[in-house]
């Protein structure tokens, strides 16, 4: 638990980046819309390294320009709007700019550890494997250090 802790503080954000689409703007239901106005939230589609290394990245972020949310995405059906699935690495953050979750997807699925950082300052651990949580419930670290287990179905009400 500790090492996910200390793990999650570490992150870096994308660097040498370049912009690859219009900016996207989102509705509170994930939704897009054409008018920022409309909007809860943007979306920046990028493009991180080069040859071999490039790799799909996106930045959400909130109307006051703090971060929201980045990641890995892959593109999967040209033929519609929704043509997008998250892959790699994607974290979340509140509006405060502090992180909320952290976790791996791949094809659209979360595999391994997703850690949730709790506005009480809380850490909660999910494990996951082909989208689907390994156990039915998940772990809480409380900053004194005590750690207990918790019903899938209460997780919403800790946040």
């Amino acid at each position: 638990m500790a090492l996910l802790t200390v793990a999650s503080y570490g992150r870096k954000h994308f660097e040498n980046v370049t912009v690859v689409a219009d900016t996207i703007y989102y509705s509170d239901n994930h939704l897009t819309v054409s008018d920022r106005s409309d909007a809860s939230y943007y979306r920046l589609l990028m493009t991180e390294g080069l040859g071999l290394q490039k790799r799909d990245v996106f930045q959400d972020f909130y109307l006051n320009g703090t971060l929201r949310a980045e990641g890995g995405y892959k593109f999967i059906d040209l033929s519609n709007d929704n043509n997008s699935i998250l892959d790699g690495e994607v974290t979340t953050y509140y509006s405060n700019g502090k992180e909320k979750l952290h976790g791996t997807y791949k094809n659209g699925k979360r595999e391994g550890y997703f850690t949730l950082q709790m506005r009480d300052g809380s850490i909660a651990v999910v494990q996951y494997r082909n989208g689907v949580s390994v156990h039915d419930y998940f772990t809480v670290t409380r900053p004194d250090g005590t750690i207990q287990k918790h019903s899938l179905s209460e997780i919403k009400s800790l946040l």
